[in-house]
């Protein structure tokens, strides 16, 4: 029998229930299986900084700059002492395009786990992040053949080589659920974070302004108090498909086009209202994603409406 080759990996997140930690995931289970020779051996497991599954008693580190910003470069360190073993080394994340010192530290012939990153910031501080990217974008085209992008805006923002910029990995595991026809406990599944671009009082507001017609609302994430809503918390990705399978309709978070909780609506298949500046990355049937302006409450309620009025 044909003894695996052992690739040595740093990842800050390898939680199943966070984005990050499922695109982790997803990465080291195909990439072994694409190979077919290869085992992952995580060289941070004993880490208490690494986020696993349960990062809900640690939830302070792990929402610390520290962790997000400075965490990264130990990784880096960690992968070169694993380099000049002689290792096989991988760096899996955190991995923002605009973060160029990272790309620029990795050691040679570091295997990249898909690159992340946003188009939709509220300040670009005079457009240094755009140069930022094309900084890493510099360092990738000499130092690698081949990565991958989680998401499609890089391509189409810079136009860049499909051979060598892999896109939409995020993807990679998506497929559809039978339809479950049963009849709907919720008309709108929503999944919430304080911190998040989808703002308390927005949202707060919107469902206001949508409770008045007497639908109910599942929230899944922080809590929000309103009158209508069903509050889950943080809950396994799992018991979220169950939560999303009884919804009929979806709000996404309007910085991510395809989260993992996006796709889950997908598969389950309800209607998700989008983020309206994505729309020319959206892959999807027009039919699913019903975009939204994410600005005026008002008028993304009349919308929402619309179609929630329309199904019922």
């Amino acid at each position: 029998m044909q003894t695996k080759k052992k690739i040595y990996y740093w990842a800050a997140d390898i939680s199943n229930n966070s984005g990050e930690g499922i695109l982790a995931n997803s990465f080291i289970n195909n990439y072994a299986k694409d190979k077919n020779i290869y085992s992952f051996k995580n060289l941070n497991f004993k880490d208490s900084y690494q986020k696993k599954n349960n990062f809900k008693n640690k939830k302070f580190i792990y929402e610390s700059n520290i962790h997000k910003y400075i965490y990264p470069f130990v990784g880096v360190l960690v992968l070169w002492k694993n380099f000049f073993k002689n290792r096989k080394i991988c760096y899996i994340n955190y991995l923002p395009l605009w973060n160029f010192l990272i790309f620029l530290f990795l050691p040679p012939r570091t295997i990249l786990g898909p690159i992340t990153g946003s188009i939709s910031r509220k300040s670009n501080l005079f457009g240094i992040f755009d140069i930022f990217e094309r900084i890493s974008l510099i360092i990738i085209r000499f130092r690698h053949k081949k990565v991958y992008f989680s998401h499609n805006f890089y391509n189409t923002k810079y136009k860049l080589n499909k051979k060598i910029f892999n896109y939409n990995y995020i993807l990679k595991d998506f497929k559809f659920k039978k339809l479950n026809k049963k009849k709907k406990k919720y008309d709108l599944v929503i999944y919430f974070r304080i911190k998040s671009k989808l703002n308390k009082n927005y949202i707060f507001n919107l469902l206001n302004e949508i409770e008045k017609h007497n639908l109910k609302f599942a929230v899944i994430g922080d809590k929000l108090e309103i009158k209508s809503a069903k509050n889950f918390g943080y809950i396994s990705r799992k018991n979220a498909h169950k939560v999303i399978s009884n919804s009929k309709f979806a709000i996404s978070n309007p910085e991510n086009l395809y989260s993992y909780f996006m796709q889950d609506c997908l598969a389950n298949h309800l209607k998700v209202f989008y983020n309206k500046a994505f729309k020319k990355f959206n892959v999807f049937n027009k039919n699913f994603l019903i975009p939204i302006e994410f600005n005026s409450y008002k008028k993304d309620s009349i919308k929402i409406l619309k179609y929630l009025k329309k199904d019922n």
